[in-house]
């Protein structure tokens, strides 16, 4: 009871009177509802204004620009692809080619284009050639045979039908 004198007491001092009608408390109600609805209205503007991409790509294109192509760089690092078994082996075919031709040019070095070649220059230069290719072939076809799985092993050393090994001293 001493609680209800004493904010009876406050309400004095403060200009309040005690008793309000109810319909005052419901216009006051709806005062404050209708203040409080445009304070939101306002605010909820006010974060469609902010977050509107359209207004900042107008004002920031190239942060814009630059901004996408770093998420594009970072999606695509995300979904890289990886090399197949057969592109890893003829990657490294072509590397082994480059060493070879490297390593025959050291070679022939006197046979180069650019210089004045005699006839022996011109003989070592073309037997390299020729030998180069041959092996490069060599090499390029055994590969693909064996990444096609059509190599095959070297017959006539063991006949299966017979359980014994081949007698070729006859």
């Amino acid at each position: 009871m001493a609680e209800t004198t004493h904010l009876a007491t406050q309400r004095r001092e403060i200009g309040e009177t005690p008793e309000r009608s109810a319909e005052a408390i419901r216009q006051d109600i709806a005062a404050k509802r209708d203040s409080i609805s445009e304070t939101v209205d306002k605010l909820g503007e006010r974060i469609q204004e902010s977050l509107d991409w359209r207004e900042y790509i107008g004002k920031y294109p190239l942060l814009t620009l630059g901004l996408a192509a770093g998420a594009g760089f970072i999606v695509a690092g995300l979904f890289k692809r990886q090399p197949t078994p057969r592109e890893r082996i003829m990657d490294a075919v072509a590397e082994i080619t480059e060493e070879f031709t490297d390593r025959i040019r050291d070679v022939a070095g006197d046979a180069l284009p650019g210089k004045k070649a005699g006839p022996s220059q011109a003989l070592k230069a073309a037997l390299t050639a020729a030998i180069t290719k041959a092996a490069l072939d060599f090499g390029k076809r055994k590969a693909s045979e064996m990444l096609a799985g059509n190599y095959r092993q070297p017959t006539a050393a063991f006949d299966a039908s017979r359980r014994t090994p081949p007698n070729h001293f006859q």
